[in-house]
């Protein structure tokens, strides 16, 4: 019977093909894949970090109806400031009912993800923590980039215009679980002014 594992050449058996791999004279070198732990290069950009910036600031004025207009330019300066890009026009409503819900309200989706917040202007009174408060903004911008302390002040020094009175800011980390990168707090009840403290964020 023919050897199946011979061919024409009568020098000697042709290699046998086992599992896509020649198996010869001469050893086979396996390819060794990354070690155990290895992470790919791009799981090490530091600009990757998934920040989450909420913003609860009590303030003196709050926008009216007639202000969405300059409620899309703020929102076009601090996505421009902040060097980061839309994906379409900002969307501006005024909320009239329910009436414990009245004031603006603003979403915008940027190319890594969005900034959206409401202004109320009745807060409940027992929730402020400044006498002089009258509108309570939420504000609220994620990112799966990284936030700095220069992008923070450009949107705290946009938000100037209606005059901060108290402030909690914090800056959450989505990367791999919920932790907190900063948290700041300010009041006009104490020393420092808001210009200030606002230029001494790093």
């Amino acid at each position: 019977m023919k050897n199946l594992f011979v061919d024409g050449n009568r020098n000697g058996p042709a290699p046998i093909v086992t599992h896509n791999r020649m198996i010869s004279g001469e050893k086979t070198r396996k390819k060794r894949g990354p070690p155990i732990g290895h992470k790919s290069r791009k799981f090490h950009n530091k600009s990757i970090q998934h920040h989450h910036l909420l913003l609860r600031m009590e303030m003196r004025d709050c926008p009216a109806a007639k202000d969405a207009k300059e409620a899309e330019i703020l929102i076009r300066r601090i996505v421009n400031d902040i060097r980061m890009k839309m994906l379409d026009k900002p969307h501006v409503y005024y909320v009239k009912r329910p009436a414990y819900n009245e004031g603006l309200t603003a979403i915008v989706p940027i190319q890594t993800s969005h900034i959206a917040f409401h202004f109320w202007k009745r807060p409940e009174t027992k929730i402020l923590k400044s006498p002089k408060s009258r509108c309570l903004l939420e504000f609220d911008l994620y990112t799966c980039g990284a936030l700095s302390g220069h992008q923070l002040r450009h949107v705290l020094h946009h938000l100037s215009h209606y005059g901060p009175t108290h402030v909690d800011l914090t800056v959450l980390n989505r990367k791999w679980s919920l932790s907190i990168d900063r948290h700041l707090k300010w009041s006009d009840q104490e020393g420092l002014s808001w210009a200030k403290w606002v230029d001494s964020i790093v």
